[in-house]
């Protein structure tokens, strides 16, 4: 019986195993999403930083993601006020595909920003506004360098954590009052422009990078917590 039992146990544990690996290998993005399902919070996506970045959007794009009407979902988790004067206040911005095709957005992780100046990309709105800054970025217009492109598959999400000093945090009364909200935001004001290569000679399959335009907000979360 106890041989039978062991057995058992065993069988089950290679089971669960290769179940692990046929999601893993029919859909990359399975894995996430039910980790993140069965672990609210624990895992949300890849850091946004690890996806690829855009190769050759003259020739490379997915008809699917073209198509998708509004594929870019967002949302947003803080943590708690900081109470020890060498921590963090961590806010962390989920991207997801919301669509069947492969989806590019404007991402420049040094270009993640505090409040909405108008250009193409990432950010974070404070309410009410405070001193709080992050990241920099300009506007490209048209000609977006492809390294500034990543690229998001069918379903799946990624994750930018924006992390901010406590002693810029506790100072400040408009985020430490324990009212503030923070909401994420994207901005796309451009398809891109196609820069075909010095001496190619064939035509681009497509005149333009495929990026959606529009602009999209996430609900707000509240940055909870003492600082006591």
């Amino acid at each position: 019986m106890r041989g039978m039992r062991s057995r058992f146990g065993s069988n089950l544990i290679v089971g669960l195993f290769l179940l692990v690996l046929l999601a893993v290998f029919a859909s990359p993005s399975t894995l996430p999403r039910v980790l993140s399902d069965v672990f609210p919070g624990f895992y949300e996506g890849v850091p946004c930083e690890w996806l690829r970045t855009a190769d050759d959007r003259a020739n490379h794009q997915s008809l699917l993601g073209r198509s998708a009407v509004n594929p870019i979902v967002l949302s947003i988790q803080t943590t708690a006020l900081p109470t020890d004067p060498a921590s963090m206040l961590a806010v962390r911005i989920i991207v997801a595909n919301n669509s069947l095709g492969t989806v590019p957005f404007v991402y420049d992780p040094n270009g993640v920003i505090v409040s909405d100046n108008g250009t193409s990309g990432l950010g974070v709105i404070f309410a009410p506004a405070n001193s709080l800054t992050a990241g920099s970025r300009q506007d490209y217009g048209q000609n977006i360098p492809e390294q500034f492109i990543r690229v998001l598959g069918p379903r799946q999400r990624c994750v930018h954590t924006l992390e901010f000093p406590a002693g810029n945090v506790l100072i400040d009364p408009a985020v430490s009052s324990g009212n503030a909200q923070v909401r994420a935001f994207y901005r796309s004001n451009t398809v891109g422009a196609v820069v075909q290569a010095p001496g190619a000679v064939a035509t681009p399959i497509y005149n333009d990078m495929g990026l959606w335009t529009g602009f999209v907000e996430s609900g707000s979360a509240l940055i909870t917590g003492s600082t006591q």
